[in-house]
């Protein structure tokens, strides 16, 4: 009796576990069909032709082309953004670039402001959806008489997004001069007498990220890449992180030379090297108003962060002060005259950062930009789909 009861209990194991398989195998086995087809409707289309050879080895192409030009929903409100994201938009700018760093004395509370010579520059600017970026070919003009010769490289590109958009800084300067030459002259001098300095050198990086609330009805595209058209007044709060680098240097001499010690403390005569590092957050409001094709921008931020300070003497004896609170702030403002296929304004850009160390000096560092440009949208979604189509890539019917 026992093993009969056994036997039965056996019996009925095996049945249940090959009916749960069953079941399981048939779940599995739907799952997989119900991805096949769905797998299959996103990627066989029927109005791309795939029958010959030549065909299917077109299609790959032919359903990138399809889903990359197909309509999507926009994620902005059209009543108030006009979007020409399928067009290149290039200007033509005449601009002059500015770049300082200040050293502030807290015992005497003077200052010495240095600049490298800049020139105005003509070149080119490119945006589209996705970056922006300027070139500029070497034709400039315009430099101060009797500052000296600066070399240069200041880069500047623009990562834009519909809510976040951020802004990528690089300078490298090499021969600058003292600004306020006239604050460390006798009264007997020469008042425009300028002490230049071939020997100091200048790196900074500086990455600023801004989200945009706001998003649906006010673009920073059209306010400062013009990839957007503002159609109505709006304006948007933005909340934002920067991070800076800067190392001011001298190679043949000390940042505080003999010329410009009157009225400095002592324990400044020594430094050879200064750099900074900074990790901030900023928030800010930018606003738009529409006259017309009159549009006109601006747009404050303003960040509190955490410094630290870096120094070496005479000896390539290091130092270091202790971590400090420091100030930045990021202005911009543009107006122009927009007709959709091109427009003319000016615009002016400012950003700058500020320590507040306890002890020894203070710093400022900034670059500023203004310029006139002329621009002109290019429609690249039209010329564009003339080579899609020579390629066989659109309209193959």
């Amino acid at each position: 009796m026992f093993v009969y009861r056994y036997s039965i209990n056996i019996l009925l194991i095996i049945c249940c576990i090959l009916f749960s398989k069953r079941n399981c195998n048939a779940q599995i086995e739907s799952t997989i069909k119900n991805l096949t087809d769905t797998l299959v409707s996103k990627l066989i289309v029927d109005d791309i032709p795939h029958k010959t050879f030549g065909e299917r080895f077109m299609y790959p192409h032919r359903w990138y082309v399809k889903q990359l030009l197909a309509p999507r929903t926009s994620d902005f409100d059209t009543n108030f953004i006009h979007s020409i994201k399928h067009r290149l938009v290039i200007t033509l700018p005449l601009a002059k670039k500015f770049y300082g760093f200040n050293i502030r004395d807290l015992t005497t509370k003077k200052e010495i402001k240095f600049s490298p010579n800049n020139y105005y520059h003509v070149g080119f600017n490119f945006n589209n959806i996705i970056v922006s970026f300027g070139f500029y070919p070497g034709i400039k003009f315009g430099s101060k008489k009797n500052a000296g010769t600066s070399r240069s490289k200041d880069i500047q590109v623009t990562f834009i997004g519909r809510r976040v958009i951020t802004d990528v800084n690089f300078q490298n300067y090499k021969g600058l001069y003292v600004l306020n030459s006239r604050d460390f002259l006798a009264p007997e001098a020469d008042m425009n007498q300028i002490f230049v300095r071939p020997d100091l050198k200048v790196f900074s990086f500086g990455v600023n990220s801004m989200y945009v609330f706001n998003s649906r009805k006010y673009s920073m595209r059209g306010s400062f890449t013009y990839t957007d058209i503002q159609k109505k007044n709006a304006g948007s709060f933005m909340l934002g992180i920067y991070h800076s680098y800067v190392n001011f240097s001298s190679s043949d001499s000390t940042l505080v030379e003999v010329n410009v010690r009157s009225g400095m403390s002592k324990n400044l005569y020594d430094i050879t090297d200064i750099s900074l590092i900074t990790l901030g957050l900023s928030g800010g409001y930018g606003y738009t108003l529409v006259y017309h094709q009159l549009i006109a921008s601006s747009i404050l931020n303003v960040g509190l962060g955490a410094q630290k300070t870096n120094y070496s003497t005479t000896g390539d004896i290091a130092h270091s002060l202790s971590w400090s609170p420091s100030i930045h702030a990021n202005a911009k403002a543009s107006i122009r005259y927009d007709k959709i296929r091109y427009f003319i304004g000016m615009m002016a850009v400012y950003d700058t950062n500020y320590t507040l160390n306890p002890e020894m000096y203070n710093v400022e560092s900034y670059t500023s930009k203004v310029l006139l440009f002329f621009g002109y949208r290019f429609n690249v979604r039209q010329n564009g789909r003339r080579v899609l189509k020579a390629l066989g890539l659109v309209d193959y019917k």
